[in-house]
């Protein structure tokens, strides 16, 4: 800060930080611009999902992911949530063919 004090010519270092200050909001508005426009040309492939998975899919995930070391609370959200989507399943009518949870 002090060398950029003394390049612009400054007698007090908080006359350099009031104009540093001043230029954050045009970095930070300048930045977001330009991140919008990287974003709207970058395609990524979880972009590119057009069909949503199956009920069957999303409950072999579930029990996959039950192979792995997990504590009780961890263990208890996964059969929440299997529990969730087969009901979702039975609402919608949907037939879903799927093994019961094996604890």
């Amino acid at each position: 800060m002090l060398t950029v004090q003394t390049i612009l010519g400054h007698k007090w270092v908080d006359t350099t930080l009031g104009y540093a200050r001043l230029y954050d909001g045009t970095v930070a508005a300048d930045y977001y611009a330009a991140m919008a426009v990287v974003e709207s040309r970058l395609s990524l492939p979880e972009d590119r999902l057009a069909v949503p998975p199956q009920i069957g899919q999303l409950i072999a995930l579930l029990d996959s992911l039950r192979s792995g070391t997990l504590n009780a609370s961890q263990s208890a959200a996964l059969r929440q949530l299997r529990a969730g989507i087969l009901a979702f399943a039975e609402r919608e009518h949907q037939d879903v063919n799927v093994l019961p949870p094996g604890d």
